[in-house]
């Protein structure tokens, strides 16, 4: 079954890359996204419902994850951004493929698909892996959707992932209360 994700994943690419869409007048609905990742006996797959402010992720040093990135919107995504840190502590196993772009941003790099208004699609897919480095790292994974919604506005989503690297036992979810 491992051995068929993959290929339906390149499918749903090809399908979501090609949904077009109409950029509606009015949008009152924020774009979506999702992140999935799984590594160290470890599946998870964040989305913009999560509380954020209550969750840390600890990844362990030196161990590898795959990621699914993903962000959707019916009237038209605009932007979608992943902010991670520098290579020194996540360093890719996978190139960033076109239609994608990496750039840095310092100290972080920003990972980034841009929509066309003039040919909207209903979002896009990034699928790749990655390996956390470091010991009593704390960083952070910011994810960024934005949608046309319309003449010269648009709705966003954007959300904070805290991160730990370091020796731990296994990759987990850890949640806290905020005072």
């Amino acid at each position: 079954m491992k051995n068929l994700i993959y290929p339906l994943i390149a499918l749903l690419l090809i399908v979501v890359q090609s949904c077009e869409t109409e950029i509606p007048e009015t949008d009152g609905t924020p774009p979506q996204f999702t992140f999935r990742i799984t590594g160290d006996s470890f599946d998870y797959t964040f989305d913009q419902d999560d509380d954020y402010e209550s969750i840390l992720l600890n990844l362990k040093n030196g161990t590898s994850y795959n990621f699914i990135y993903t962000g959707s919107d019916d009237g038209g995504v605009k932007t979608i951004q992943w902010q991670i840190p520098p290579s020194n502590y996540i360093e890719f196993g996978s190139a960033i493929n076109s239609p994608w772009t990496i750039r840095d941003s310092p100290p972080s790099k920003i990972i980034e698909w841009q929509g066309n208004i003039n040919n909207p699609l209903t979002g896009n897919i990034l699928v790749g892996n990655f390996e956390a480095l470091g010991e009593a790292v704390r960083v952070n994974f910011y994810f960024f959707v934005s949608n046309f919604s319309g003449v010269n506005t648009s709705n966003a989503v954007s959300k904070r992932l805290r991160i730990n690297i370091d020796n731990h036992n296994s990759t987990e979810i850890v949640e806290f209360i905020n005072p």
